[in-house]
């Protein structure tokens, strides 16, 4: 399954809704920031922080799609 189709599945699930408010694609920061949407994904890693050791593990465990909870930056 490509990033993107995992990302559209993610996003079909949820409803789109945060704190009870559409989520609007113009002003979140809910977006794939780096690398290619139709890349096949080889694994998920989930975290609050995408920090340089979450990257790394994700890595070693062959996972190219991080989900984290707070912004890179």
């Amino acid at each position: 399954m490509k990033i993107s189709e995992i990302i559209t599945r993610m996003c079909e699930e949820s409803g789109q809704i945060c704190f009870g408010k559409p989520i609007e694609p113009a002003t979140t920061r809910d977006k794939l920031l780096y690398g290619d949407p139709d890349q096949e994904c080889t694994g998920i890693a989930i975290s609050c922080f995408a920090s340089v050791e979450v990257i790394r593990q994700a890595a070693r465990k062959g996972c190219n799609l991080i989900v984290a909870h707070e912004s890179l930056f």
